[in-house]
């Protein structure tokens, strides 16, 4: 009889035990995925995860070691607290249904000469949107869907593998007397292989003649120019009747202009830089409380909120960049992340970005 008290009593306990045992913490992948591929390796990971009723907490995994601006939202567009480690996002998702996971990791790339390849294993099938330009050169498996620069690809071991083809154009123009020449290429790339093509046109007016010649692979140019009285003369820089007079005339004259062009830069860079900001003391008081009391933000973003709320309230994009010591491409996110929180502006103003505190 007793020992039947001590099973029952068992039984109770471990039914207890069973209770305080139910998942907390759900494994969940994405539901949609897509990513972004930038010129320079980094993707930017967009997933979509729906919730299950039991969890409080999401164990999302990361495509990647290293990541760069996570941030978990729910359906109503708030941010929701997480904890990265290595391999997983934990997101405390409270009472959302929906939760929209966002971050960027160089991780997903790799190179090898002039041939980039995003690799990934995914459980749904994902949209990877190319570099603007880009041409594949390989797919791991066919394409569910082709839009654009943009790849959809079935679940599994994906990869994809692209070039960015260079895109130079190059003008040249010299005129003297009767005769200018221009010449202008741009080299297009193919999937077959990295050979470009090089067309150029050359045209040369000298009164009543002109001629125009194409090629591939190479740049022609035409110096010969028809003269009124039907002679051929030849007029890389100057007419048959040039002097010395006329020559040192057309570099003084060049001189000329250069400086000009070096004053007005000047001028434009120094009225630039003086811009003064319109914020008021207060209102930039109140944006450091308002900066101390969002404990989401990092180090890199908390230090470009201050600093330009220490000058003032607008700096030049470049200036707060080396205040940080940061890369162009992390000053970039950065700024972008803090634009649609909407705590900056960015703004082109002469040949500078500006970035500006939106104060209240």
């Amino acid at each position: 009889m007793r020992d039947a008290r001590v099973a029952g009593s068992l039984m109770v306990f471990a039914f207890i035990m069973a209770l305080f045992a139910l998942p907390a913490v759900s494994a969940q992948y994405a539901e949609s995925l897509s990513l972004t591929v930038y010129p320079d390796g980094y993707v930017l990971v967009n997933e979509t995860v729906t919730t299950a009723n039991y969890t409080v907490v999401l164990d999302v995994p990361l495509l990647g070691s290293n990541v760069d601006g996570f941030i978990a939202l729910d359906e109503n567009g708030n941010v929701l607290p997480a904890d990265l480690n290595e391999t997983d996002a934990l997101v405390y998702f409270e009472n959302s249904s929906v939760v929209y996971i966002s971050y960027y990791t160089p991780d997903l790339t790799s190179k090898e000469g002039p041939v980039w390849t995003v690799s990934l294993q995914s459980p749904v099938e994902v949209s990877i949107t190319l570099p603007e330009g880009a041409i594949v050169t390989d797919l791991s498996d066919i394409p569910l869907q082709i839009q654009g620069n943009t790849i959809v690809m079935p679940p599994g071991n994906v990869s994809v593998s692209y070039i960015i083809p260079v895109q130079t154009t190059t003008t040249t123009s010299s005129s003297g007397g009767q005769g200018s020449t221009t010449t202008s290429s741009t080299p297009t790339s193919t999937t077959s292989s990295l050979s470009s093509s090089t067309t150029s046109t050359a045209s040369s007016s000298g009164g009543g003649g002109s001629s125009t010649s194409s090629s591939t692979g190479s740049i022609t140019t035409s110096p010969t120019t028809s003269s009124p009285t039907g002679t051929t003369t030849t007029t890389p820089g100057g007419g048959a009747g040039g002097s010395s007079a006329g020559k040192i005339i057309g570099v003084l004259m060049g001189l000329l202009v250069i400086a000009g062009g070096a004053y007005i830069y000047l001028r434009r860079r120094s009225s630039s830089e003086k811009v003064e900001s319109g914020a008021s003391p207060e209102a930039l008081q109140r944006f450091r409380e308002k900066v101390d009391s969002m404990p989401d933000l990092n180090d890199d973003e908390r230090g470009a909120l201050i600093y330009l709320a220490e000058n003032g309230g607008k700096a030049p994009q470049s200036k707060v960049r080396d205040a940080l010591g940061l890369p162009k491409t992390t000053a970039w996110r950065m700024f972008k992340r803090l634009e649609e929180r909407g705590l900056v502006r960015v703004y082109k103003l002469g040949r500078e970005n500006w970035v500006e505190l939106v104060l209240d």
